[in-house]
């Protein structure tokens, strides 16, 4: 043994692994050298000698084990050139509970860091960029909306982030930050939706100029700086089915001009489209079954939460668990329910003109292939999608409504080359 070492912790691990070996019968020989042991830096390292050990059975468990009989401490196996155990000095911090902790936001990493929880390590926050996409699934008053309460808060405070919101409830959830800067609300879903994606396009123009793939590479270049877009949606299953496709699409072509989507659903099943849609971080709070825990996460464990707050993640290509932090909810002003009102009342008086110009595009499309008397499947097939999702079926209809209504029927008054109006002969009138 190496005398640098701290001779009493180098005895309990060369004593510790022999115990282990022999109770686990791993020995070739009753006798001999089986390992040696030295300090390297800030670690004990054991080297086996391969010709007295069944190799295959110092493993990871082993190494797992080997852990826990020294309290704990570091143990990590490799197999470069004969199998070693690197054994850390220190003996890791004891797990924090998990309890509920008021956020602060002077705790925030950078700008775009959001927090997550409390795990045993300590607190979570990931960065917006770095979380590239997240999905966030979860019952009913289960942690969800303080969950993105507590993520818009930290990318407002930090200042660097313009921040879309859409509760689909008329502005119930997120009405407490409007007029806050860089804050979006979004009232009606298929505007909004529109208008971010011509934003985003156009800054893929602006990356053609610049001539760099994405605005990271942009910015870091030190260009004239493009701030990423939060798109949060409280409830993806409340938005309608063509909607669902546009996000999709939005979320797979918008991602290098700097969208970065946080959907939240209470019901995974009704939002399946996009839930499956390759995003990056997975949340999940309680579910009721493991089946949304699977559609969620890929994988069982959320169905066995029992506490409000506690959540699952999959962050960095592992599994953690997080209790969510104290989140206050901004109070509604006046003047904010001032601006509520008169953004919502902007939208009813301007769709019914917006949706019925969508209409009339949509008829004249397909006016010279369309008859009367044609099945509804069949005009949604000669307009390109199949006849499926209620907002679709009722525009489907809207369609036949307006073709039928702006068609000349085969014995309807004409206007002659005169001017003067005709009207088809028929045998009655003949006769």
């Amino acid at each position: 043994m190496n005398s640098i070492a701290p001779y009493n912790f180098s005895m309990q691990v060369a004593w510790r692994t022999l115990n282990l070996l022999i109770e686990r019968k791993i020995m070739l020989h009753p006798a001999g050298v089986v390992f040696y042991v030295w300090q390297r830096g800030d670690r004990i390292i054991v080297a086996f000698d391969p010709s007295a050990i069944q190799l295959e059975r110092v493993n990871d468990e082993f190494a797992h084990a080997l852990s826990t009989r020294l309290h704990g401490r570091r143990v990590v196996r490799t197999n470069s050139r004969g199998i070693f155990l690197q054994v850390g000095f220190e003996t890791p911090a004891a797990p924090q509970p998990l309890e509920a902790k008021p956020l602060d936001l002077t705790q925030q990493p950078t700008e775009w860091h959001m927090p997550i929880g409390l795990t045993k390590d300590g607190p979570l926050w990931i960065s917006l960029i770095e979380g590239d996409s997240f999905l966030i699934g979860g019952s009913r008053r289960k942690g969800k909306s303080g969950l993105t309460h507590g993520m818009i808060q930290a990318l407002l405070n930090g200042g660097r982030t313009q921040v879309y919101a859409w509760d689909g409830k008329g502005g119930a959830e997120y009405q407490g930050y409007i007029g806050r800067t860089n804050f979006h609300f979004v009232s009606n879903a298929e505007r909004g939706l529109k208008a971010l994606a011509e934003q985003l396009a156009e800054r893929l123009n602006q990356l053609r100029v610049s001539g760099y793939p994405n605005i990271i590479m942009h910015n870091e270049a030190g260009k004239d700086f493009i701030q990423p877009i939060a798109f949060i949606v409280d409830e993806i299953a409340e938005l309608e089915d063509h909607l669902k496709e546009q996000l999709k699409r939005m979320v797979k072509l918008y991602g290098a001009s700097g969208l970065y989507p946080v959907l939240a659903t209470n019901d995974p099943t009704q939002a399946a489209i996009l839930v499956k849609t390759n995003l990056s971080t997975r949340i999940c709070f309680a579910v009721p079954s493991f089946q949304d825990s699977l559609t969620v996460l890929g994988m069982k464990g959320a169905e066995s939460l029992t506490e409000r707050g506690r959540g699952l993640v999959i962050w960095d290509r592992g599994l953690t668990e997080f209790q969510t932090f104290q989140v206050s909810y901004p109070e509604t002003t006046d003047e904010q329910r001032r601006l509520l009102s008169e953004q919502v009342a902007m939208e009813i008086t301007r769709p019914a003109s917006a949706l019925m110009d969508e209409i009339e595009r949509l008829a004249e499309s397909i006016r010279g292939r369309w008859s009367l008397g044609m099945s509804l499947n069949k005009v949604s097939d000669l307009l390109g999608k199949s006849y499926e999702g209620s907002s679709w079926t009722r525009k489907v209809k809207q369609v036949v409504e307006f073709l039928t209504t702006t068609t000349t029927p085969p014995n309807a008054l004409v206007s002659g080359s005169d001017g003067a109006v005709a009207g088809s002969s028929s045998s009655s009138e003949k006769e």
